[in-house]
């Protein structure tokens, strides 16, 4: 969805609900662009651990097949580079999310079921404010607080049977990208509640929870409003 519009929606659910930090999206491009960070090759970092350059500065991060060695989970869940099936070792016997191996190679599974090739030989995080009108976002991070986050899963599933909001067994990458971008895709896109992943909750605030969702079920969330809880002509009740 193009950023102008995802921008025009953002700005409609900000009239109804209030986030802890800045919004954030994720687009692919075939351009090397200009003045972005981008991770070194030689040594093992974590996406998160440079979410507040984002956050702060407005600094706008890039992942490609070139990155090598450095933030393998957005490599691999972003599709740059092969998921690297270890037979579950490092899930259950390194980080022990996982009871045993069996168990960490059926998550494995399941996440490469989860990853698509990307379309461009370019991957960008950032601000939704700082991204380009022209730019195709493609997934959308939101930032609420615990009443905030009510509120998000309660217009989610304002059109819908059946449950649409997941909170995944997942890496903090998953949750953030790989996860929603893949709901793009299905008939009924879910929203998906991350950074539930212990590891990554080290690099963040405490009270930093994510809410991301595939940019064209976001614009139809945010479509949603007039008419429902959320509307500003709507007097919720308080009490009973």
């Amino acid at each position: 969805m193009r950023s102008e519009i995802v921008k025009e929606s953002l700005q409609k659910l900000s009239e109804s609900l209030s986030f802890n930090y800045p919004a954030t999206g994720w687009y692919f491009s075939a351009e090397n662009i200009e003045n972005s960070f981008v991770f070194k090759k030689d040594r093992w970092v974590c996406l998160f651990i440079y979410w507040a350059r984002v956050m702060k500065s407005g600094k706008r991060i890039q992942f490609s097949k070139e990155c090598g060695k450095a933030c393998t989970g957005i490599a691999e869940f972003g599709g740059f580079t092969e998921l690297i099936d270890d037979e579950g070792e490092f899930i259950a016997e390194t980080e022990r999310f996982k009871k045993n191996r069996k168990l960490a190679q059926a998550y494995h599974r399941q996440a490469l079921s989860e990853v698509h090739p990307p379309p461009e030989p370019y991957l960008y995080f950032e601000k939704i404010e700082k991204i380009d009108g022209h730019r195709e976002i493609e997934v959308i991070n939101l930032y609420p607080n615990p009443t905030g986050l009510t509120k998000l899963s309660g217009i989610s599933n304002y059109d819908r049977e059946a449950d649409s909001v997941i909170l995944p067994f997942a890496s903090g990458c998953q949750s953030a990208f790989s996860i929603p971008y893949h709901q793009k895709f299905q008939e009924t896109p879910k929203s998906v509640v991350g950074l539930m992943d212990s590891l990554v909750r080290n690099f963040v605030p405490d009270d930093m929870i994510m809410f991301s969702i595939p940019s064209n079920r976001f614009v139809e969330m945010a479509n949603n409003i007039e008419g429902s809880f959320l509307d500003k002509n709507f007097e919720n009740p308080t009490s009973f």
